[in-house]
């Protein structure tokens, strides 16, 4: 169960970050702040939440995976897998999509995404440990027997 958590808060901190360079970089050119923009050329931008991304659903993946080898949480993993596939898939080709005037359409479902994959990774660890908690609780009952009412 430490694992878990300790994957889904590496996860959940990459993601994070990677929201709050996207919204950086977003006020930044919706303000046209030129310092602003030309610092984050400079220091790599988009590889940093490209990699901070890619850690996050890196982490949603496998929790997706865990997810899908315990028992109640089939269908919560198994989307979770295909919303790790699809996470990265938009990222990477949102700039294609809906250019012109109405491209912050686009920028604000990346945006939404990129939540969605946060409360995604909370949602499972919260689902896992409570699958286990129960388990213990039933396993404990068997072993002890049933206690007195």
């Amino acid at each position: 169960m430490k694992t878990i958590h300790l994957i889904s808060l590496v996860a959940r901190v990459a993601l994070m970050v990677t929201l709050a360079l996207g919204l950086l970089f977003w006020v930044a050119q919706t303000f046209v702040w030129i310092g602003l923009l030309t610092f984050l050329a400079q220091i790599g931008f988009p590889g940093i939440h490209e990699g901070f991304g890619t850690l996050g659903v890196l982490g949603l993946f496998i929790l997706g995976s865990v997810a899908i080898f315990t028992k109640g949480n089939r269908r919560l993993g198994a989307g979770s897998m295909i919303y790790a596939l699809v996470v990265p898939a938009f990222g990477l080709t949102q700039s294609m999509i809906l250019v012109g005037n109405l491209h912050w359409l686009i920028q604000a479902a990346h945006l939404l995404v990129g939540i969605g994959a946060m409360m995604l990774v909370l949602r499972i660890e919260q689902r896992y440990q409570h699958f286990k908690l129960k388990e213990r609780e039933e396993t404990r009952n068997q072993l002890l027997g049933r206690p007195y009412k």
